[in-house]
């Protein structure tokens, strides 16, 4: 009986000591949480307490106020209709329903986000009332109980999908994993918190703590039978944006209910649902493949894992859980090493808008959407708060500088969902778009910079990005005000000028040391300077020279007694820098990019040769910076003078020089060709690009599909068959049906004995043509029939060159023109052509 009670004991302590450990693993106590937050924890200078005093920002927040908010509300209107019809159902209309839209609200409240950062500027009467006014609308339609989605609660769910990936289910909460409806209500969050900062008003906050609490309710606690038969639902949203917008309730309320909410939702994502099948039901594409804490690589829809890694990040942080940054650690490194382009972007895949292979960067074939650079803003600027590393500012800083800033034009009126890496010049920007996350995310990113600045805890000020401004902060020993003066990111100077309010007051000042400074454009493994020279920086306080500044995890700490008036100053030497990337990039193998501070250059068409991805550079200090004085590239500093050869599509290598504006800056002059990685020896262009064969001029078609190159029919390369994809080839798609001309102009005039033509056709709309001819013109000018030899027909044969022959001993031609017909409803393609000339 000893010996079975003594054993009963020794299980019962041994099954306690367990389960202590498995909640110790999953949770962490108030104690503990709450020293963490006290003594550790970076607290953001949020966006409404720091002024703007730049032009590089501060003009782009007006333009976004004058334009991109009006065009924004305007376009959003839908949304406002949905939810006037919602609330018309629910005072007793049963005739009144929204539209099936899964989405269209939270590109409203989005709008609504961007506008209220905009206050901030200037407080704006008829601005705030009319986001009052949009207040009052969503607070009717939203249910007693804090349900908030039109298509569920006015029934016109039934004329929409229901299931599969553009599913909303048939109950609410029903489908998750795509319906949006926690999506949507997460950024209505966002911009209920946004508007509290800016007015100090309620009206939207109290509407999004409503849907909060029900949320919780609903998913966590259970009891109400209108929602899942009573029991809690318990599954992470399909599309993340719920955990980061309950950690900004959290902070904006102090509820510490929303906190642990999203820290429920990141708990069981990938544990108590996966979704199975094909494309956007795949349980990568929604980051469900396994337990967040189990992750290391970043896979799936980009924009929702960037969300997702943002709130583990914030949780992480707030809750002192540190069993999150293993996984954030192993993602970003992935991401770092493998799957980030140059300029910012990620998700370079088409398709599922996300992650690729491992190394698979193309450049004109990018997807990188808008969106999902904005997320990889959110994420990096997260984990620097978590863990006080610079590095992830350089990512946030490169990401926001570059794509992001390409992602809207310049007049602020325009936008990129996609943004490629090189043009051919058949891309161009959008005044919005059907599905208008990209426009609406540029809304609320762009005014929220100044809340990006600044982080401090009691005893240390962070400088996290540079730009004029100034703030107030409060530390523990006393209030500090900095006003920072700088030109960056073209100036190379930044200095702040520090008012502590008390004499002799103790504290840390760090100033960023940028990546980009050192001997590579930005952390990781992808890409580094081919000099890879380490540059100084120079540190100067009160006019003296500080020797020997040391930096740790990207900042040079400056630990002294401040008094009022004290004047900081950083100088970071801008160089234009070239850089290679890892010779597993395929696309940029023998290839250099060109960088100037944390910006990307490009060459575009309508400062260079027309075909700008058929330069060769090398490194070559033998440059000049030039600030624009007019036109829309006012006050951006460009690159001129840049030595290159440029390989003419006869082949020829020519010394030019080169114009290189910032990439933000492409498309603003027109539709153009673009470029941002550029070849390092002629052999590259020889073997990706295309030449005409000497003898020939030029070579145009009245349309070439944006993704095929007319130049491809000249490359010598002899297909297979009529449908082989595995040469370029020239499309007219998606003409169909619509006559189509290929003109070839010969250096001098040619004596044309014979052509060829090798069809090209696949099953999605390109077929032979109905028929085809020829023409020439003897002196450029005018244009006459060609004289076939008297045997030969204009043949349509598949899988074989179809030649003809000119009749007689000579056809002198200055220019050649082949004329197509295309089928009824069809467009026409060409593998390649042959010209016989003697």
């Amino acid at each position: 009986m000893k010996k079975w009670l003594i054993a009963l004991i020794i299980f019962l302590v041994v099954a306690a000591a367990a389960i202590l450990l498995i909640v110790n693993y999953f949770t962490i106590s108030k104690t503990e949480s709450e020293s963490y937050s006290k003594e550790d924890l970076l607290k953001p200078v949020t966006f409404n307490e720091v002024t703007l005093d730049d032009t590089f920002w501060k003009n782009r927040m007006e333009i976004q106020k004058r334009v991109l908010v009006p065009v924004a509300f305007e376009r959003t209107q839908s949304a406002v209709d949905d939810l006037k019809k919602t609330a018309a159902f629910l005072k007793g209309d049963t005739s009144s329903h929204a539209s099936p839209s899964r989405f269209v609200t939270s590109d409203l409240y989005k709008v609504i986000e961007g506008a209220a950062y905009l206050l901030t500027l200037e407080r704006d009467a008829a601005l705030e009332k009319q986001i009052d006014d949009i207040a009052e609308i969503i607070s009717q339609a939203q249910e007693e109980d804090g349900y908030l989605y039109p298509a569920h609660t006015t029934g016109s769910f039934r004329s929409a999908q229901l299931w599969g990936g553009a599913g909303m289910g048939d109950k609410p909460y029903s489908w998750v994993i795509h319906s949006h409806e926690l999506y949507n209500v997460g950024h209505l969050y966002e911009a209920a918190v946004a508007y509290y900062y800016a007015t100090g008003k309620k009206n939207l906050l109290d509407i999004a703590e409503k849907s909060a609490k029900h949320i919780n309710k609903v998913f966590f606690e259970g009891g109400d039978t209108k929602y899942n038969d009573g029991k809690p639902v318990n599954q992470a949203p399909g599309h993340q944006e719920m955990e980061l917008a309950l950690v900004k309730l959290y902070r904006a309320t102090g509820n510490d209910l929303y906190l642990q909410m999203a820290k429920k939702f990141i708990d069981i994502r990938g544990v108590t649902y996966k979704p199975e099948g094909d494309g956007v039901m795949t349980p990568e594409y929604s980051q469900q493949h396994r337990p967040v804490r189990e992750q290391d690589k970043a896979v799936g829809h980009a924009v929702r894992a960037a969300y997702l890694y943002s709130a583990m990040a914030d949780v992480g942080s707030l809750t002192g859980d540190n069993t999150l940054q293993p996984a954030l650690h192993k993602i970003w490194d992935n991401i770092m090493d493998t799957k980030f382009h140059i300029t910012g972007g990620l998700g370079a895949v088409h398709g599922i808008e996300g992650f690729g292979d491992e190394y698979d960067l193309p450049n004109k074939e990018a997807y990188d959407e808008t969106c999902a650079a904005v997320g990889n803003v959110f994420f990096n600027h997260r984990m620097f708060l978590l863990e006080k590393d610079g590095k992830y500012m350089d990512v946030a800083e490169v990401s926001l500088l570059n794509n992001v800033l390409a992602g809207v034009n310049l007049e602020g009126n325009k936008f990129f969902y996609v943004n490629p890496l090189e043009s051919e010049g058949m891309v161009d920007r959008s005044f919005w778009f059907g599905t208008a996350c990209c426009p609406t995310n540029l809304a609320r990113l762009i005014p929220q910079v100044s809340g990006l600045m600044y982080a401090h805890n009691d005893h240390e000020i962070y400088c996290a990005l540079y730009t004029s401004n100034h703030t107030d902060i409060k530390l523990k020993n006393g209030n500090i005000n900095l006003k920072q003066i700088s030109n960056y990111p073209f100036d190379e100077t930044i200095k702040v000028e520090v008012n502590p309010e008390n004499k002799d007051q103790q504290f840390n000042l760090k100033m960023r040391i940028p990546t980009w400074f050192g001997t590579q454009f930005v952390p990781g493994k992808l890409y580094t300077y081919i000099d890879k020279e380490s540059h100084d920086f120079s540190l100067y306080i009160n006019g003296k020279e500080v020797k020997n500044a040391k930096v740790s995890k990207g900042f040079v700490t400056i630990d002294r007694e401040w008094n009022k008036g004290d004047q900081v100053e950083l100088r970071l030497p801008m160089t234009l820098r070239y850089t290679k990337a890892d010779s597993r990039v395929k696309a940029d193998a023998g290839k250099l990019a060109l960088t100037r501070g944390p910006l990307v250059y490009c060459a575009e068409g309508v400062d260079n040769e027309q075909y700008v991805n058929r330069y060769i550079v090398a490194p070559n200090a033998d440059y000049k910076i030039e600030k624009v004085k007019e036109g829309s590239l006012k006050d951006i500093e460009i690159v001129e003078n840049v030595p290159a050869k440029y390989i003419a599509l006869n082949g020829k290598a020519e010394d030019r020089k080169m114009t290189l504006i910032p990439y933000y800056a492409w498309n603003n002059r027109g539709v153009s060709t673009m470029n941002v990685w550029f070849a390092d020896n002629e052999n590259v262009i020889k073997e990706n690009g295309y030449m005409i064969p000497v003898g020939f001029s030029s070579i145009s078609a009245s349309h070439t599909y944006k993704d095929d190159n007319v130049l491809a029919i000249v490359s010598g390369k002899f297909p297979e068959s009529s449908k082989d994809t595995g040469i370029k080839r020239w499309t007219s798609h998606p003409e169909k049906g619509k006559r189509q001309t290929i003109e070839f102009e010969f250096e001098q005039v040619s004596n044309v004995k014979s052509f060829s033509v090798y069809w090209y056709e696949d099953t999605d709309g390109v077929k032979l043509p109905k028929s085809w001819s020829l023409e020439y013109s003897a002196d450029g000018q005018k244009w006459q029939s060609f004289p076939l030899y008297t045997t030969d027909t204009y043949s349509l044969i598949k899988d074989q060159f179809n030649l003809v022959h000119s009749a007689g001993d000579k056809l002198m031609s200055k220019k050649f023109r082949l004329n197509m017909t295309p089928q009824p409803d069809k467009s026409v393609g060409i593998l390649q052509i042959k010209f016989d000339l003697k």
